[in-house]
């Protein structure tokens, strides 16, 4: 919803495979797009506050389902539209200065 793509990944002391506890970012993608430290800063700020987000939607959630998650936040009523979608324009602002390679 904020054009944030990431690979979950199981970290230390997850206690199902099925239920990855971490996040693995592509460094190296980011790296040949031009990123440098300081846009890897923003864009772990960038994760952060989507994070929060999802804390903050998964507390207003009936249920406790992904099923019910996901109907909730795709629904037109969702409380925090507002601040998905002002994530996703400065996710889409900085990554458009750094386009893919061979495109």
């Amino acid at each position: 919803m904020a054009s944030i793509t990431l690979n979950k990944n199981s970290v230390a002391g997850d206690k199902s495979a099925l239920v990855p506890g971490g996040i693995r970012i592509g460094s190296p993608a980011m790296t040949t797009r031009g990123f440098s430290e300081k846009e890897f800063v923003t864009i772990a700020d960038l994760i952060n506050e989507g994070v929060q987000i999802t804390i903050e939607a998964k507390s207003l959630v009936s249920g406790s389902k992904l099923q019910d998650f996901m109907k909730f936040v795709t629904s037109p009523e969702f409380p925090l539209i507002d601040k998905v979608l002002d994530l996703q324009r400065r996710v889409e602002a900085l990554t458009i200065q750094y386009p893919l390679p061979g495109l």
